[in-house]
C-alpha cells in the first residue's frame, strides 16, 4: 500500500512538473466542503446540524474542533499550505483569495497556528504570494467598431475595477492572510479578521461574498455554531470592515486614452467601508431545511454609517441583498439549494415583483452515490449561476439609448465606482457583470481521496456585449460574437498519510471571441459558427497544492 502510494505521488509530481497550467486550492472554505459531504452521507449527522451558508476560516476550524473533541486545547490548529498556479496564456483566476488573475506562473506559502487562551481566540496565518505576472496580448478590441471602447469604458470599466492584469511586473507581497484575533464563548464569537468569508449555498458562485478576491480587514460578530431557540436553530455573521483599492491603472487605459482621453471618468482613490450581515433560520420543525437572508451595503469612508452617525442616502451607497436556501435528504444523499438577489437593493419579498427587478440567482443540486462498501461515494453536482439582467432595456439610459450603457449589471456602480471589489477583484460571484454560467462536476470518492472531471460553459458580460453590438431594436445583437468560454477539467486529491493533504487540477479553456471580438475572413452567413481568426483563445491551467493541518479531517 506503502508502496502505491509513493507511485502515485511520483506520478502526480511528475504530471506537475510537465504540465503547462493549472487550478484547486485547499483553503479552509474548501474543506468545509468536507464537513457538508459527511452531513450529506448521514455521517454524524446530529453533530453536523450547520446550514453551510456561512463559510470562512474560523467556521471551519469552530467545526472541526467540535467534531474532533478538541475544543478544550490551547493549540487548536497548525497549519502549512503551499499553492501554485500556473496560466499558459489567459488570466484565468476564480475563487483563489489573494491570487492575481495573471498569466504566468505564482505561488503562495502560508503557516498558521489557532490558538485558545481562555475566552480568546487568536488565528495568525499570513501568506506570501509571489506571481511572474507576464505581460498579456495585447487586445486592441473591436477595431472595426470605432466606439468599442468608448461603450466599454462607459458601461463597464469606469464603473467596475475588475481587473484582468495588474502591472506589467513580477509581484511579491506579504498579507495578513486569513488570521484573526477575537473572543469565543459558547455560541457567539467576536473580533477583527482580516479571513475570506463565504456567504450562499453555492459551490463555484455566491451572489454577496465568496474567496474570488482577497481578505479585508474588517471587524465581526458571529454564531461559532447554530443557536438553539424554541423555533429552531440560528446562525449569523455581521462585519463592518475597509476595502482596498488597486494602485494600477487599467490594462485598457492606453488603449482608450488614443482614442478619447474623456471617456476615461477618474475614481475617487477614498476608503471604502463595508457593512453587511447574514442570518439563517433552521425551523424546528424542518430539521433538514435552512433559509436565510444576506445584506451589504458599501460606501465611501466620509459618508459610511459609523463615521457620519447617519444612514447614508441613495445616491452614496452601493447596495446588495439577497435570500437563499438549502435543503439537505441526508438519507438520499443529496441536497439542493437556491440563494436570488438584486444588485441596487435590499432584497424583500415585495420587491422580486416590481417593474423595475433586476435579479440573479444561483441553484443546485448534489447527489451521493454510496458504494456497497459505504467507503467510498460517487458525487455529482450541477450548478447555474445567472447575473445577466432579464430586461435588456434595463441597459439603457430611457430616452437615450446611443448615448452609453447604464451601468445596472451585479457588481458595477456609478456611485462607488470601483464597484463591488476588493483590489480589483469582484468580491461575489467570480463569473463577474452579466455573466452566466451553467457547470457539472462528477467525481469518485474515498474519505479525503478523489479522482474528479470538471465541465463549464461560461458566458462573459452578456450586459455589455447587447448594448456593444446594438441594432435596430433594444436588447437585440449579432449572435455570432459571444464571448463565450468552454472549461474542462480533471481533480486529483489524496491524503498519503494523516494530515497531510495533496491536490493538482488541471483545467483546459477554450474562449471562444475572446472579450466579445470575433475576426473572420468573411462575415456572410455561412461562416455564422466558424472559428474566430485570431480571436479564440486557449488556455491551460494547472493548480498544485498541499496541506498539513494538525487536527484536520480524516
Amino acid at each position: 500500500m506503502v508502496i502505491k502510494k509513493l507511485l502515485f505521488l511520483l506520478f502526480l509530481l511528475f504530471y506537475y512538473f510537465n504540465s503547462i497550467a493549472q487550478n484547486s486550492f485547499y483553503d479552509d472554505i474548501h474543506l468545509m466542503d468536507y464537513q457538508r459531504t459527511r452531513q450529506l452521507l448521514y455521517d454524524s449527522n446530529e453533530a453536523i446540524n450547520n446550514s453551510f451558508l456561512i463559510r470562512s476560516n474560523s467556521s471551519f476550524q469552530f467545526l472541526q474542533s467540535k467534531l474532533k473533541g478538541t475544543t478544550k486545547d490551547i493549540i487548536q490548529f497548525v497549519n502549512f499550505n503551499f499553492d501554485q498556479q500556473n496560466n499558459s496564456l489567459l488570466p484565468i483566476s476564480f475563487n483563489d483569495g489573494n491570487m492575481y488573475p495573471a498569466r504566468g506562473w505564482q505561488e503562495r506559502y502560508s503557516v498558521g497556528v489557532n490558538l485558545k487562551l481562555l475566552f480568546f481566540d487568536i488565528n495568525y496565518q499570513p501568506e506570501k504570494l509571489t506571481v511572474q505576472n507576464l505581460t498579456q496580448e495585447y487586445y486592441p478590441g473591436n477595431t472595426g467598431d470605432g466606439n468599442f471602447m468608448f461603450k466599454y469604458f462607459g458601461m463597464v470599466a469606469n464603473n467596475i475595477d475588475n481587473f484582468r492584469q495588474f502591472g506589467y511586473d513580477r509581484i511579491e507581497e506579504t498579507t495578513l492572510g486569513q488570521s484573526r484575533v477575537g473572543i469565543k464563548f459558547k455560541y457567539i464569537a467576536a473580533g477583527l479578521s482580516n479571513e475570506n468569508i463565504w456567504w450562499g449555498p453555492g459551490k463555484r458562485n455566491a451572489l454577496l461574498f465568496t474567496n474570488n478576491a482577497p481578505g479585508f480587514l474588517h471587524a465581526f460578530l458571529q454564531t461559532k455554531k447554530p443557536i438553539k431557540t424554541k423555533i429552531g436553530n440560528f446562525e449569523f455573521n455581521a462585519i463592518y470592515g475597509e476595502l482596498g483599492n488597486v494602485d494600477y491603472t487599467h490594462p485598457d487605459d492606453s488603449i482608450m486614452r488614443t482614442i478619447w482621453s474623456g471617456a476615461i471618468q477618474e475614481k475617487f482613490m477614498n476608503t471604502r467601508n463595508i457593512q453587511a450581515f447574514t442570518i439563517n433560520w433552521n425551523p424546528k420543525w424542518m430539521n433538514n431545511f435552512y433559509i436565510g437572508y444576506s445584506f451589504s451595503q458599501q460606501s465611501y469612508k466620509e459618508d459610511s454609517l459609523f463615521f457620519t452617525k447617519k444612514i447614508p442616502s441613495e445616491k452614496n451607497k452601493m447596495t446588495l441583498g439577497a435570500v437563499m436556501f438549502r435543503y439537505v435528504m441526508p438519507r438520499d444523499h443529496a441536497e439542493f439549494y437556491a440563494e436570488i438577489g438584486q444588485p441596487d437593493r435590499t432584497a424583500t419579498p415585495g420587491s422580486f415583483f416590481n417593474d423595475t427587478v433586476k435579479t440573479g440567482f444561483v441553484f443546485g443540486v448534489t447527489k451521493l452515490t454510496k458504494f456497497k462498501s459505504n467507503k467510498s461515494y460517487l458525487r455529482l453536482n450541477v450548478e447555474m449561476a445567472q447575473l445577466q439582467l432579464y430586461n435588456p432595456k434595463d441597459m439603457f439610459y430611457p430616452g437615450w439609448a446611443f448615448v452609453g450603457g447604464l451601468p445596472n449589471s451585479w457588481y458595477t456602480s456609478d456611485i462607488i465606482k470601483q464597484g463591488y471589489t476588493n483590489q480589483g477583484q469582484i468580491l461575489g460571484a467570480p463569473i463577474g457583470p452579466g455573466s452566466n454560467s451553467q457547470s457539472i462536476a462528477f467525481s469518485w470518492n474515498k474519505g479525503f481521496n478523489k479522482i474528479g472531471l470538471f465541465f463549464e460553459r461560461l458566458v462573459h458580460n452578456s450586459d455589455f456585449y447587447h448594448y456593444a453590438y446594438l441594432t435596430g431594436l433594444l436588447g437585440y445583437s449579432r449572435a455570432d460574437a459571444y464571448w463565450v468560454d468552454l472549461n474542462g477539467g480533471v481533480e486529483v486529491q489524496f491524503m498519503p498519510y494523516k494530515n497531510i493533504l495533496i491536490a493538482g487540477t488541471y483545467q483546459n479553456t477554450n474562449a471562444m471571441n475572446y472579450r466579445w471580438v470575433k475576426n473572420v475572413n468573411d462575415i456572410s452567413v455561412d461562416k455564422f459558427a466558424d472559428p474566430g481568426i485570431d480571436s479564440d483563445k486557449y488556455n491551460s491551467q494547472f493548480n498544485f497544492s498541499v496541506k498539513f493541518l494538525f487536527n484536520g479531517p480524516r
